[in-house]
């Protein structure tokens, strides 16, 4: 059971796009997420992604669920942090399986249309979840396959290797239906804190909250 993608805010494109750049990760696509009055930029991570969140300054959409709110709260708190952990989302290669558990888990299953070329439809278990518990995940599954992006990274990526999250590790593997490969479970109910990125050679790189 893998981690498929985690979300983090930035205040500016141009800091995340610093970090990444710091980092030697290049950026695959970005788009406007309607009505939300965010953007949000891309990194595939050879297994798995990262999706960075930043306010675009739109106007929201009445009755849009409040990530802008939830982002520019989480960057106040942690004004030293120039990106914060929001969300994370675990795969589910069967899609029986993630139908079973948001049944089990009284979830939401939303079927979302592709996001234009190389970010195929998805089925999303669980979105808004996180809103009260943010230690537990969105479940993924991706019918045709996951999304096929490349992006010009200085160096070569090989996927997300640990997530810290505050939170209750028994409500995390019962959400899921397992423990995702890499959690570490930490006291608290903050959610997830940091996420350590392997490369190719051998060195990896903690993006999120200090220790």
């Amino acid at each position: 059971m893998e981690i498929d993608h985690v979300v983090l805010a930035a205040r500016t494109k141009a800091d995340a796009e610093e970090v990444l750049s710091q980092a030697g990760l290049g950026i695959a696509r970005g788009r406007v997420i309607p009505g939300l009055g965010l953007s949000n930029l891309v990194v595939p991570l050879g297994q798995g992604l990262l999706e960075i969140h930043y306010p675009n300054g739109e106007p929201l959409s009445p009755g849009s669920p409040p990530l802008l709110d939830f982002d520019k709260e989480a960057l106040a708190t942690h004004s030293s942090a120039a990106l914060v952990p929001m969300a994370w989302l675990v795969l589910m290669e069967d899609e029986r399986r993630l139908r079973e558990l948001a049944a089990t888990n009284d979830m939401s299953v939303l079927e979302v249309s592709a996001e234009g070329p190389g970010f195929p439809p998805y089925a999303l278990a669980g979105f808004g979840a996180n809103f009260d518990r943010r230690w537990l995940p969105c479940l993924i599954h991706w019918p045709e396959g996951p999304p096929a992006l490349s992006a010009a990274h200085r160096r070569q990526p090989v996927g997300i290797t640990r997530i810290d999250v505050a939170g209750p590790a028994g409500d995390i593997r019962g959400w899921c239906g397992g423990t995702p490969r890499g959690l570490n479970a930490v006291p608290g109910t903050a959610g997830p804190l940091r996420v350590e990125i392997g490369f190719a050679d051998g060195t990896t790189l903690t993006l999120g909250l200090d220790d």
